[in-house]
């Protein structure tokens, strides 16, 4: 009973953090959450201090105590959710209102309690039960596995309120299955008590804040606003807004003076805004659509067949069908977004998606053209987040493989003979965006073998958006005149074509000076690496190996920046990255605290400090060197999954389950001379190693398979190495528990700080170094945890 009541509380404390990850996503933004979510976390890491402190009293007691905590957990993890939506934490305002720190503090405090009594239940089992770790540690990574699938999978079915319910219900479950194993009087009480708070908390109506600064809080502000609809999945909740006063074109020309038709606003997690637009099945009324810098690219093509990545509710679409596009092939990774516009406000819509000339594909837009063997005369990327998000800075966490220099790459090859890839990006002050952009372009384009690269570039921008446009082939002289007077005609700036020069720049929305062009003047020159390392802001391409594109923060300019801004240039930069290094400062401070308390209690134990100190080095590499190797992975599955939503429970869930197989195996995986550590450290060295050298070339063989198959051969890829990863913390517990058991519940805390720890460390280096470093870096910690040990 015990195995199965530690397994359904690890299955509610992993579904209920990647819920509130969900939940965080919509009212606020997720790199906020971030660091309340992995403070909270740290109590798993105040678990083991707490039972350190009371492991005489709790081990008397045991039957009483994992009792209490595992119903006080149920309830915690109902009422925490409710807490934080009530507490009026505004991060976009901490820099201006004092008291914002202390309603930060309150959601500290309030999502500390429930990780902290789960977490105590598992940490309790293992002191209750030191000969059977393994069996623990296997009910505890198994339940952890089966909670991030499942949570992910109900996603696509029950709105946030009811995945609340069900966490909840599977808590009480754990409760009600240890009391039906208590011989006591006690048992029936808990029993009918969580059935009872169970059924109430069913019913109990609840509601999500959302941020005021949010896009869909400002567009309900209009007149005669109202929510025509919602739909959830883990892709993102989605709300259709009704507005007269609704007008979405980004970066629309001043000189347009006509009338845009009515629209439907479309908002994915309360933000990233599109339109749905009343079509009637006369283009002439979507002019305003040939005076957005996106529709360049129709003046030098005729009769394109068109790729879109990201057609949301049709806006591009549309552009392609009034500009004549011969064929349109519309790709949107969230199948709900098709849905809405084919069938919910299919009249209002016009139909757009049921054309017999416009395809829709359900997919992740970078492995669609890596699967393809089509071409195509323009693939389109426009605008795939808001502007109110980006300018804030708060993607800057968001790792995205559309961006990077291979992706660009990946997009040239899928090219026609004078075919052009065209992107669109939101006007940021100080430029950022667009500099990276094209210098991400220029690299591309060397990689493939192109000397004159700066032949094969035009670039425009209005007041708010910029559009580059990448040819398979040099332009010629008559695309760079339609492109001369497209802009000209509609008062856009020029940033660069083959052959301009200073004076066309920077004429009609006037900057300081023709920053944008002297950066693409610099990219193109043999200067290139002092200007990266000289620009205010990192510009230099993002890679697959560290997908950052929208981390533009420098370390070596922030003295400038707050010289120049004061505080001011937090929220208006790189909110995202912030968000990250304090978090990963905080974890290290609070895990310092957590660790060191329990020294003060077990000083009376005879020890050696020079054990302990190995106890506390082994459990801290395996922490990290885990966190590091999974976080990795889930990058390098992303690809080849489709879908990031795949990949993190596809990733979290093999490494888990298999993780526990390891663990249940672990004490018969040894040799008369080798133990089970040192074959399982090897093991993961040599797998991790071949799968560093090999795995692009696994994934390319089979990436045009059904979704089925390759999720199958994610798993498989991943048990072996995720069973190997199993075995060293529960062997390395048992020899804790044997040697002096005192210290148990220390170096199970030990391993949830650096847990925490590791995972946003890993982040903070990949985005500087690259998840290749990571890796290795992880398999150094691995090795090092042996040589501790011995």
């Amino acid at each position: 009973m015990l195995f199965l009541s530690v397994f359904f509380i690890s299955l509610a404390l992993l579904s209920y953090e990647i819920f509130l990850m969900r939940v965080f996503s919509i009212t606020s933004w997720s790199h906020f959450a971030y660091m309340a979510i992995s403070v909270a976390l740290l109590g798993c890491g105040a678990s083991g201090t707490f039972i350190t402190v009371f492991q005489k009293r709790l081990r008397e007691n045991f039957p009483a105590a994992f009792s209490i905590f595992s119903f006080l957990f149920s309830l915690f993890i109902f009422f925490s959710f409710v807490a934080i939506q009530k507490i009026p934490f505004e991060p976009l305002q901490i820099v201006w209102y004092g008291r914002q720190y202390g309603y930060l503090l309150g959601e500290y405090l309030v999502l500390f309690l429930p990780f902290f009594l789960g977490a105590t239940c598992i940490g309790l089992s293992f002191q209750h039960l030191p000969g059977e770790i393994n069996k623990v540690y296997f009910s505890n990574m198994a339940g952890s596995g089966v909670g991030a699938l499942l949570i992910v999978l109900l996603m696509f079915f029950l709105s946030p309120r009811y995945l609340l319910v069900i966490i909840v219900l599977f808590s009480f479950l754990a409760t009600i299955i240890f009391a039906l194993s208590l011989k006591t009087r006690w048992n029936l009480v808990i029993i009918i008590s969580s059935l009872i708070l169970a059924i109430l908390f069913f019913f109990s109506p609840l509601e999500m804040r959302i941020s005021p600064y949010k896009s869909l809080s400002t567009t309900l502000k209009l007149p005669q606003a109202k929510i025509l609809t919602q739909r959830s999945s883990p892709y993102g909740l989605l709300t259709v807004v009704e507005s007269p006063a609704i007008r979405y074109a980004p970066g629309l020309s001043l000189n347009f003076f006509g009338e845009l038709p009515s629209q439907l606003a479309l908002f994915i997690d309360g933000d990233s805004q599109c339109a749905i637009t009343h079509f009637t099945g006369d283009l002439s009324e979507f002019e305003y659509l040939d005076y957005m810098t996106s529709a360049l690219p129709y003046h030098l093509l005729e009769e394109p067949r068109v790729l879109i990545l990201g057609s949301g509710g049709g806006s591009e679409v549309l552009s392609a069908l009034y500009h004549q596009a011969d064929f349109t092939e519309a790709v949107e990774v969230n199948s709900q977004v098709i849905d809405l516009v084919k069938k919910d406000f299919s009249d209002f819509s016009g139909r757009i998606y049921s054309r017999v000339d416009v395809q829709t594909v359900v997919a992740e837009a970078r492995g669609f053209v890596e699967s393809r063997t089509d071409k195509y005369d323009l693939i389109q990327l426009s605008l795939l987040d808001s502007f109110s998000a980006s300018s804030a800075g708060v993607y800057a966490l968001s790792e995205s493989y559309l961006y990077t220099r291979e992706a660009f790459q990946c997009f040239l090859g899928a090219l026609s003979s004078g075919g052009v890839v065209s992107v669109t990006r939101w006007i940021k002050m100080p430029p950022r965006d667009g500099i990276k952009i094209f210098a991400t372009a220029v690299e591309a384009l060397e990689k493939m073998g192109v000397k004159e690269a700066a032949s094969h570039l035009i670039f425009i921008r209005s007041w708010a958006t910029s559009t580059l446009l990448i040819g398979s082939s040099p332009f010629s002289e008559g695309e760079i005149w339609a492109a001369r007077e497209f802009a000209g005609q509609r008062g856009f700036d020029l940033i660069w074509y083959p052959g301009i020069s200073l004076r066309e720049t920077n004429r009609y929305h006037i900057l300081p000076q023709a920053y944008y062009y002297e950066a693409c003047r610099s990219i193109l020159s043999s200067k290139r690496e002092e200007f990266y390392d000289d620009y205010l802001f990192c510009v230099q391409p993002a890679r697959d190996n560290s997908p950052y594109f929208f981390c533009f923060f420098k370390w070596k300019f922030l003295p400038h920046l707050i010289r120049t801004m004061g505080k001011e240039w937090i929220p208006f930069i790189e909110w995202g990255y912030v968000v990250l290094i304090a978090t990963l400062l905080q974890a290290s401070l609070v895990s310092f605290l957590l660790i060191l308390l329990p020294l003060f209690f077990l000083r009376k134990q005879k020890v050696p400090r020079v054990r302990r100190l190995k106890v506390l080095l082994y459990f801290l590499f395996l922490g990290i060197a885990y966190m590091f190797i999974e976080m990795s992975f889930i990058q390098r599955f992303i690809l080849f999954l489709r879908s990031p939503i795949y990949a993190v429970s596809v990733v979290i869930f093999s490494f888990l389950l298999f993780s526990g197989w390891g663990s249940l195996f672990s004490r018969r995986i040894k040799t008369r001379k080798l133990s089970g550590i040192v074959i399982s450290v090897v093991a993961i060295v040599i797998i991790s190693l071949v799968y560093l050298a090999g795995l692009k070339t696994v994934f390319s063989l089979f990436l045009s398979t059904s979704d089925g198959i390759r999720i199958a051969i994610s798993v498989a890829l991943i048990a072996p190495l995720a069973f190997f990863m199993g075995i060293p913390f529960p062997l390395g517990l048992t020899r804790v528990a044997r040697e002096f058991p005192s210290h148990l519940p220390w170096a199970w805390g030990i391993n949830g700080c650096f847990s925490v720890i590791g995972a946003v460390l890993a982040t903070t280096l990949a985005i500087s170094w690259g998840f290749n470093l990571v890796t290795g870096l992880a398999l150094c910690l691995y090795v090092s945890s042996f040589l501790v040990l011995r």
